[in-house]
This record gives structure tokens, sequence and C-alpha cells, in this order.
């Protein structure tokens, strides 16, 4: 896989800012748009111009590329995370990683044990809190106390809970 240089797919330099960038894009994008140009290999050119754009004009993907581009790392996937490591540009915020697994600490194991025990504890205080209203509610029916609002706030949260753990990767991304 070869590297793509977004810089002269868009015909800017690296130091270009982002006026820059889109005026290139946007001339660009005027001669080669799919609806404009008849040429069979314009659809593909607008999408590498488009990727180039969107790479280019945001900061952070912008920082991330030119780092790939200045470490000579263009083959390969490199993950980055914030932190202190070896092996890092001078200047650069995030460090450089070869497998995922390197540029994620070993703490991260603890946190997903921590986080089903969590999840599985709150699960078990939201069941245990609507069936001891339940009780409450048809059992033993207290005089001055109403369990309705108490057993559908802990189905709601119990709900929610289950909801949010199952779109959990969803939610972090």
């Amino acid at each position: 896989m070869a590297f793509v240089d977004y810089y002269k797919i868009l015909g800017v330099n690296r130091f270009a800012n982002q006026n820059d960038v889109r005026r290139a894009f946007r001339e660009k994008a005027k001669s080669l748009h799919p609806d404009i140009n008849p040429d069979l290999h314009a659809h593909e050119d607008f999408k590498k111009i488009n990727e180039a754009y969107q790479v280019l004009c945001n900061e952070e993907k912008r920082r991330m590329y030119d780092m790939r581009l200045r470490n000579g790392f263009p083959s390969q996937k490199v993950y980055y995370r914030p932190g202190k490591v070896k092996y890092r540009a001078r200047g650069d915020r995030y460090a450089r990683y070869d497998t995922e697994a390197d540029a994620n600490p070993k703490m991260e194991k603890i946190e997903k044990y921590f986080d089903l025990v969590l999840f599985l504890t709150l699960l078990f205080a939201g069941c245990f809190a609507m069936i001891y209203g339940l009780y409450r509610l048809l059992v033993k029916q207290p005089e001055e106390i109403n369990s309705v609002p108490g057993i559908l706030m802990g189905f709601v949260i119990t709900v929610m809970l289950i909801i949010i753990w199952k779109y959990k990767k969803k939610f972090s991304e």
C-alpha cells in the first residue's frame, strides 16, 4: 500500500493554512466533480481530493498525518496515544506504536474487569430495587409510602444501564 501525499493531491504546500486548503479543494472539485467532468476516472479523482480535504482541514487528523509523513511510516498502520515513550518525534504530543497492544497500557485489562464488576453491581442494585418495590406494593402494602415511582425509576435506570452497556463501543468512538 503506497503512501498518498494529500498535499500533492490538492496542490498546496505543507505549511498551507485552512483557507488555502479549502480554496485548493474547491478549485479541484469544480473541475473533477463527476457531474461536471465526463471522464471515467473523475469519480476516483474526486474521492481522492475529498479524502485529502477531510484529513487536511481537520486539525487532529492533519497533525497525525503530518507525523506519519515526517516519521516515515507510510505503509503500516500506526497507533497513537498521548504520553511519554521513547519513540516520539520532537515536538509531537502523540507517541508512535507498532501494535495496538503497545499503544494501550496494561491497565486497560483491569479497567475492563472493573467496568464489568461495576455494571453487574449496578444491575443487581436496580433489579433488587424493582423486586423489593414490587414486594412492598403487592405483599406488604405500606400505608403512607407509594412504591410505584421507585419501581418505575428502578426499571428505567436498569434498562438505560443495559442499553449503554450494549452500545458502549459506539459511545466511546
